[in-house]
């Protein structure tokens, strides 16, 4: 098992500067940083992480938390894409990462994650979706714990998406395609921001269209699969003109997909379908599913680095991540 000193004389460098490298020492130039984490990564280097807490005083622990229980985190792919991308920023810099869901603690998601905080395990807490931040912030402020969110939050220090953009970038889209006769299936948006924004910038797009909301037909699901399916099947039902929906998820979309195809109509030729979040899903279903792509994954990382540099004593700034369009074979123009 290779060791510090090995890392040390692999990167030229003294055994003190990789130990103050891998604790994320500010004052070191990038290019011996750079040398030493070439070097942790060519012998496959693992810290010491309890030799390193005892000398350092710090765990080298970050939490991540979230709104959801126990094992709802793992079958969510747009939460996974994010975790993909906070778990290989951690890595690099030699962090572990604890998960805490509500299920830790039968008092409540407020009281567990008031525990966690006060425990002397973390050094940090990343908050993802509607993690209470109020009463979390407030404690982790007394105990000099610094949060990040990932979403919605009033932290001092956030990332998200810029989901009025992503809804907008997606009707422009089918608009220029020349579809008209547009429905949208969502969630009920009133305790989720992003899909409110997301929604909110499909109307704007909409009116400078002169495209009333009013005529667009919604139907709502909830998230899943199977209600991406019914709500097709209701907005279809009641609108058999329409010829594209928009819908503000990729497993509500491949719903949708699913419903068409079974009453023997065809994606895109018959109806096109846009989805929102790009999750592996999406590339691989028949047809591929045209989505806007908010970087789930790069989310993660910038919640990860904007955690160490106020750890290391820095104030940034928040971060609106703008999305992309993704074209790939759900969409065509309308017949």
């Amino acid at each position: 098992m290779p060791t510090l000193q090995d890392v040390a004389k692999h990167a030229g460098v003294s055994t003190a500067t990789v130990s103050k490298v891998l604790s994320n020492t500010p004052y070191f130039t990038e290019e011996t940083r750079q040398k030493v984490m070439e070097a942790v990564k060519a012998l496959g280097y693992r810290p010491n992480l309890a030799a390193r807490a005892l000398s350092s005083g710090k765990t080298h622990i970050i939490a991540v938390v979230f709104p959801y229980i126990y094992d709802a985190i793992f079958k969510d792919p747009l939460v996974m894409h994010i975790l993909e991308g906070i778990e290989a920023a951690s890595t690099a810099k030699g962090y572990n990462i604890l998960l805490s869901t509500p299920r830790l603690n039968t008092d409540g998601p407020e009281e567990a994650y008031m525990q966690l905080i006060q425990s002397g395990y973390i050094e940090g807490m990343i908050a993802i979706d509607n993690v209470p931040m109020a009463s979390v912030g407030m404690v982790a402020e007394v105990q000099h714990i610094p949060v990040v969110s990932i979403g919605y939050h009033p932290a001092a220090y956030s990332v998200r998406s810029d989901d009025e953009t992503g809804g907008k970038l997606a009707f422009e889209h089918v608009y220029s395609l020349g579809h008209r006769r547009i429905g949208i299936i969502t969630v009920e948006h009133g305790i989720n921001f992003a899909i409110a924004a997301r929604l909110k910038g499909l109307y704007h797009a909409a009116q400078d269209y002169e495209i009333s909301p009013a005529d667009l037909p919604i139907a709502f699901g909830n998230f899943s699969t199977q209600s991406g399916a019914k709500a097709a099947e209701e907005l279809l039902g009641n609108h058999p003109d329409l010829t594209a929906l928009l819908c503000l998820n990729d497993r509500m979309a491949v719903g949708a997909i699913q419903y068409i195809n079974q009453i023997g109509r065809s994606v895109p030729d018959d109806i096109t379908v846009i989805g929102y979040d790009n999750i592996a899903l999406s590339a691989v279903i028949n047809p591929p599913l045209t989505t806007i792509d908010q970087h789930p994954g790069k989310l993660g990382e910038i919640a990860f680095d904007m955690l160490m540099d106020v750890l290391n004593g820095e104030t940034p700034t928040s971060v609106v991540l703008p999305p992309d369009l993704i074209i790939r074979g759900s969409d065509a123009a309308p017949r």
